[in-house]
């Protein structure tokens, strides 16, 4: 028990009963209780934590499902090249361009 021998054991027992004497029992009884407290606290957490983790995997099982299930329907997503089509010339432009004849010079 945490590394301590009986000699140890019976010293700490003799120090307890000269510092807390008759209420010894009461002292004891606490400390037991706050110790199952803790434990207690401490499981709860530990439990908590772990449906915690199983939340975080099940829902990024479920991105990796729905992404590949948008894959199988639409495709896979492939960036192509975008097509922009010519920008047509303002109706000035076309006009002062079409009354210059190509060969014509200025």
């Amino acid at each position: 028990m945490f590394g301590l021998g009986p000699v140890e054991i019976v010293i700490l027992g003799a120090i307890a009963v000269m510092l807390y004497g008759k209420r010894l029992p009461e002292v004891g009884r606490s400390v037991g209780q706050t110790i199952g407290e803790l434990r207690r606290q401490f499981s709860t957490l530990s439990r908590e934590m772990d449906v915690a983790t199983q939340v975080d995997t099940a829902s990024s099982a479920v991105r990796r499902v729905g992404r590949r299930v948008d894959e199988a329907v639409t495709g896979p997503a492939v960036a192509a090249p975008r097509f922009d089509p010519p920008i047509e010339p303002a109706a000035e432009e076309s006009s002062a361009a079409g009354s210059q004849s190509p060969g014509a010079v200025g």
